[in-house]
């Protein structure tokens, strides 16, 4: 695992919750708002957003970091949470791109 995956793991300034069922979430912006990182339990992907006009780039999420692709019902869900996720500690307004 790189260093920079393993220190977004463990960084305080990630965004955190957990749900009902005892899964654990993270959720932070990247860099200069061109990237987001998302974390559920131990898994983590990077996708591209523009955090300047508030657009998650649905297209560049496709798998979990060193996993192989996502099938398509695990890639809504996942779509679903980092939508509501960045609602929720980012901006309310947040639009999904093909």
């Amino acid at each position: 695992m790189s260093n920079y995956i393993k220190e977004l793991k463990e960084d305080l300034t990630v965004n955190r919750w957990n749900d009902k069922e005892g899964n654990s979430y993270g959720i932070r912006v990247l860099g200069r708002g061109e990237n987001l990182f998302f974390q559920e339990n131990e898994k983590i992907l990077f996708c591209d957003i523009d955090a300047a006009h508030a657009i998650i780039y649905v297209k560049s999420i496709k798998n979990w970091e060193g996993q192989k692709k996502m099938n398509a019902e695990e890639r809504m869900c996942v779509i679903a949470l980092i939508e509501k996720s960045y609602k929720e500690f980012y901006d309310p307004s947040v639009e999904l791109h093909l």
